[in-house]
């Protein structure tokens, strides 16, 4: 059996804590969003070396590009 848990029901959870557990949670959640972000970047920087390595990357200047959208 799993038990849903909504975003309202862990706030209102936390309300409950005191000043320094809240800050705590806060301190915790916010190292583990950063990670995740870096985690992301990481993922994507990789997929770019890949698409360049693989040659599916094409370099010019914006009026290059431009011309291109409007072939």
């Amino acid at each position: 059996m799993s038990a849903t848990v909504t975003i309202n029901k862990v706030l209102e959870e936390i309300d409950q804590l005191d000043i320094e557990d809240r800050n705590y949670i806060y301190k915790i959640l916010s190292c583990r969003l950063i990670d995740a972000e870096r985690s992301l970047i990481a993922k994507r920087a990789r997929e770019a070396e890949e698409n360049y390595s693989q040659g599916q990357v094409r370099s010019g200047s914006v009026n290059d590009l431009m011309s291109e959208l409007n072939d």
